[in-house]
């Protein structure tokens, strides 16, 4: 159980090292590009990250529902402790600022837009899982098809939960935030990428069967 715990912390953490060097770079399709190394380390050290969760639920077996709530709740933490860590470093100011607009974005914003936002974000996270499990680990095909489809779901903006949970928490760090806005915006991220994630998986799966 403290593996699964461990895990999920560091998969929290590792998409907000991803952020981080998204809110790095002024250009964003650049630092869409690199966003991706979050989700490569994710994959790669086969960390309990929720949008990995969910679709290998369906797909394999490989997790279950108490898996995924280890996974929500861990990677909250490495997100916030992320977040809090480095509004202590030099670049926490510079971070800020990039962080205003996207917070404000992102709290901003209808339920009905978060979750479809949501569910987009999951059909091209669980498409890069699925299809980066079946690749050889660390080749060029796992690579590329992880890179494009993350790279996609950044620049689009669609929403994420584990990255918005590093960003907010970075925000009201620096803001502040209604806890009711916040509240608002996990929940329908959350429901997004869960029915997306899900759907993607078993879409591929009953493809799967019939080859």
């Amino acid at each position: 159980m403290i593996q699964k715990w461990i895990s999920s912390v560091m998969a929290g953490v590792f998409i907000s090292m991803g952020a981080m060097v998204y809110l790095s770079i002024p250009n964003a399709l650049v630092g869409s590009l690199f966003f991706a190394t979050g989700i490569l380390l994710v994959l790669n050290l086969h960390n309990m990250l929720y949008t990995r969760i969910c679709p290998l639920m369906i797909y394999d077996g490989q997790y279950r529902w108490t898996d995924a709530v280890i996974g929500w709740i861990g990677n909250g933490i490495g997100a916030f402790v992320a977040a809090a860590a480095v509004s202590f470093t030099r670049i926490g100011a510079v971070l800020g600022e990039g962080v205003k607009t996207i917070g404000e974005a992102k709290l901003a914003d209808s339920p009905i837009s978060l979750f479809i936002m949501g569910v987009f974000c999951a059909f091209l996270v669980a498409s890069a899982v699925l299809v980066g499990a079946k690749q050889k680990q660390g080749s060029f095909g796992q690579i590329f098809c992880v890179w494009l489809f993350i790279t996609a779901f950044v620049f689009c903006g669609f929403e994420h939960i584990v990255a918005d949970m590093f960003y907010i928490s970075f925000y009201a760090l620096y803001y502040g935030a209604q806890a009711m806005d916040v509240v608002k915006l996990f929940a329908f991220v959350t429901a997004g990428n869960t029915v997306g994630g899900l759907f993607i998986a078993w879409a591929v799966r009953e493809s799967d069967k019939n080859r």
